[in-house]
């Protein structure tokens, strides 16, 4: 094959990638929303509406077929997403689809907010099924798909602390996978141990009143990767993350490889201090740390020569990297920030349990800085998946 058609294929074949996988995340994202935010959540009561209106559904027959059709809907995002015989999928799809927008014209035409609208607009969208389902060749479980941190997310720091601790770079060196490399500053690797009150978080397509509010405790090594054909990016790779809220937890699991677990947390803050205190039932993610903003000088015996210095390693950082190994690939999350300029402060940590566990036995972390932000909106794109070896999906 000549030159340049080698290249104007390659180009198209990367254009096709693309389209189908922001199809897919279109067509996805719409079940999803639709399934477990307006029915599961009722976060819409025009949906219980429209069903109590069909006739023989009204009182609390509406609300069972209500959820069923949630669970369905949800059943069929996580389908979509699978890629799993993706032209049964679409064709799914379009008749339920449209047998639903034929009872709703029928029955509950007041109901719905255009109803000239209706058709048309679910007709686009059963295009867009059909063009994701053509495009769906990724051979991949539904688990693994979904866990690529498939929708962008937004959501606002209130307090964000970070404590970066100062390790030997063999210690933590077994705890990164294939494709990334620890980043190290005068001789040591850092674990970043973020403490996080998070407001609003919710699929960026939602508005705030979507949101969840959480705190989240969050254990990270900085690393680097280098894409295929690119320049070295920094990041962090997630050991484990603790949430307040059983939502939180199970919904990060299904959707990351963030590690969630469950914990009760408080935050006591005044003018001038701010207390974390969480709990674990495996003792790994209990902590107990005290922060005082209005001093602002690094630990003592800190291996970073400068504030300035030590800024670079005060997470969390624009990437975030995990290795899949089904598919031998780099996730790489992008994140976008506001307001982002984080101050020393003083940090007495009374207990920090998750080193209390191998590799870090016979070691001693050492506290080399510890910084605040506050009022930061923050949003993470969706996940991009990087063969090790080959270039970006």
């Amino acid at each position: 094959m000549p030159d340049g058609s080698r290249w104007t294929a390659r180009i198209t074949n990367r254009v096709a990638r693309h389209v189908g996988s922001v199809s897919t995340s279109i067509v996805a994202s719409v079940w999803l929303v639709h399934g477990l935010i307006n029915k599961l959540l009722h976060f819409s009561p025009r949906h219980l509406q429209i069903v109590q209106s069909v006739p023989g559904l009204a009182g609390s027959r509406g609300e069972l077929v209500l959820t069923l059709v949630g669970m369905c809907e949800v059943a069929i995002a996580l389908w979509v997403l699978s890629g799993w015989a993706s032209v049964i999928c679409a064709a799914v799809q379009t008749a339920l689809l449209l047998s639903m927008n034929v009872v709703e014209l029928s029955v509950a035409r007041p109901l719905l907010l255009w109803p000239a609208g209706l058709i048309p607009i679910n007709l686009a969208f059963l295009g867009v099924a059909w063009v994701a389902a053509a495009r769906s060749r990724e051979p991949a479980t539904v688990f693994t798909k979904l866990r690529r941190h498939p929708i962008a997310v937004t959501a606002h720091f209130r307090h964000c602390v970070t404590l970066t601790y100062a390790l030997p770079p063999d210690v933590l060196r077994p705890l990164v996978p294939p494709g990334l490399e620890l980043d190290t500053y005068d001789g040591y690797a850092f674990v970043a141990v973020a403490l996080v009150q998070t407001e609003s978080l919710r699929p960026a397509m939602l508005p705030p009143v979507f949101g969840q509010d959480f705190f989240l405790a969050g254990y990270r090594i900085f690393t680097s990767f280098t894409p295929p054909g690119g320049k070295p990016i920094r990041g962090l790779r997630i050991l484990r993350s603790d949430a307040d809220r059983p939502g939180m937890v199970v919904g990060g699991n299904l959707l990351t490889h963030y590690s969630y677990h469950r914990c009760e947390a408080t935050v006591d803050e005044s003018p001038t201090h701010i207390r974390f205190s969480v709990q674990t039932d495996d003792g790994l993610g209990s902590l107990d740390v005290r922060i005082d903003r209005l001093r602002h000088a690094l630990p003592a015996g800190s291996p970073f020569w400068s504030v300035r210095d030590a800024r670079r390693f005060a997470g969390p950082l624009l990437f975030t990297f995990d290795y899949e190994p089904e598919t031998h690939s780099i996730i790489a999350i992008r994140a976008t920030r506001t307001h982002w300029q984080p101050a020393p402060v003083a940090a007495d940590v009374h207990r920090l349990g998750f080193f209390d566990q191998p590799p870090f036995n016979g070691c001693t972390p050492m506290l080399a800085a510890a910084f605040y932000v506050g009022g930061v909106d923050y949003r993470w794109e969706r996940g991009a998946r990087y063969a090790l070896g080959e270039g970006k999906e």
